[in-house]
């Protein structure tokens, strides 16, 4: 009688520490996850300041265009189109790749009500401790949050590509408009 009730308080001391370690692993995990949600958020915001950027510096470029056409000097036509279309280029490969990070792609989500329903039925025993409950929460919460993160990274290298060819693209005006100055002189 004694081993039943050793063992019974043992499995009570064991489930409350279950249920200590599992509510600290969901905090955590809750946070992360929510993380994950804002810093989403911010790349697809991010993307977007980008898209307009394009958008003035696409209108600059295409402003300028013609007037320096017309007091284009020894420049021949041809140095006109390699320029712009060397910037436009690069502009170009900043748009695409921004709206490529802007795009809303299939990921993991929550279980379904019925199949959460089926899951609890068949492991209702389990599912009675609240720790089982807690991990069930940590593993389907954690699916949903690895993939967003997956997404998530995926976003940034897209966002870097866009950032770095819109970088180019100035660089390459601060360039052609040297080389159009030492050609000039």
């Amino acid at each position: 009688m004694a081993d039943i009730t050793t063992t019974s308080s043992l499995t009570e001391e064991q489930e409350r520490q279950a249920v200590a370690l599992y509510t600290h692993v969901k905090e955590l995990s809750q946070l992360k996850y929510e993380s994950e949600l804002h810093r989403e958020d911010s790349l697809i915001q991010q993307s977007s300041h980008m898209q307009t950027a394009f958008s003035f510096m696409t209108a600059a470029v295409f402003m300028a265009l013609p007037i320096m056409i017309e007091y284009k000097g020894v420049l021949s036509l041809v140095f006109f189109l390699v320029t712009i279309s060397s910037i436009v280029f690069f502009l170009l490969l900043s748009l695409v790749t921004a709206s490529l990070a802007q795009r809303r792609v299939k990921k993991e989500t929550l279980m379904d009500i019925t199949e959460l329903e089926k899951f609890v039925s068949d492991n209702w025993q389990q599912t009675l401790n609240e720790s089982q409950q807690l991990k069930q929460w940590v593993s389907v919460v954690g699916k949903v949050q690895r993939s967003l993160s997956e997404i998530n990274e995926k976003r940034v290298v897209k966002i870097r590509i866009s950032m770095s060819s819109f970088f180019i693209s100035i660089g390459l005006i601060v360039f052609w408009f040297i080389v159009a100055i030492c050609k000039l002189l």
